[in-house]
């Protein structure tokens, strides 16, 4: 899908995705010891999320995040480095967030504090990304499915309509 019609046309996910998405970040969560673990998409808006932030701040931090990942691929372009930067670590005082492209709609934002090894968030999270691209994959083939199939009962109706005029045609032509 051009990148464009990603902000479009978003992924929506079903309750057993959501479930496996859930599962997902919280076991990640466990395995790094991190306060805040979420799923957005590229165009800010928050998926799911596990962590001790409000709701209105966790859909604040994940427009900001993409806001700010967009700008580091944007840096990348600007020096010709195509698909490069992927992954993108801001490190603070007390805390450090980790962001992990998941295919090209979907960002992984993980907080870590400094007793966390940045190898192990990693390692984990490109785990994460393995199991929540194939959740991604099957929520943008069911887009994809949705979509076509909207197009088709658009066709349908026009299709009909120049049928019948083709035929009015033919028979009041005096063809028959």
């Amino acid at each position: 899908m051009e990148e464009g019609k990603l902000h479009n046309r978003p992924l929506h996910f079903d309750a057993t995705q959501r479930q496996q998405i859930d599962r997902c970040l919280l076991q990640l969560a466990d395995q790094i010891g991190s306060p805040l673990v979420m799923l957005a998409d590229v165009s800010g808006r928050l998926v799911l999320y596990r962590g001790r932030l409000s709701s209105s701040q966790s859909t604040g931090l994940a427009a900001l995040a993409a806001g700010g990942f967009a700008a580091g691929k944007e840096i990348g372009h600007f020096l010709g480095l195509k698909n490069s930067f992927q992954h993108q670590l801001l490190e603070g005082d007390l805390a450090n967030l980790y962001i992990l492209a998941i295919g090209p709609e979907l960002l992984l934002i993980v907080a870590f504090t400094r007793q966390t090894m940045l190898g192990m968030v990693r390692l984990f999270s490109q785990q994460a990304q393995h199991e929540l691209l194939a959740v991604a994959r099957e929520a943008a083939v069911e887009r994809e499915t949705a979509a076509h199939e909207a197009d088709a009962r658009q066709v349908e109706p026009e299709f009909s309509l120049e049928l019948n005029r083709q035929l009015d045609e033919l028979f009041t032509d005096g063809m028959f």
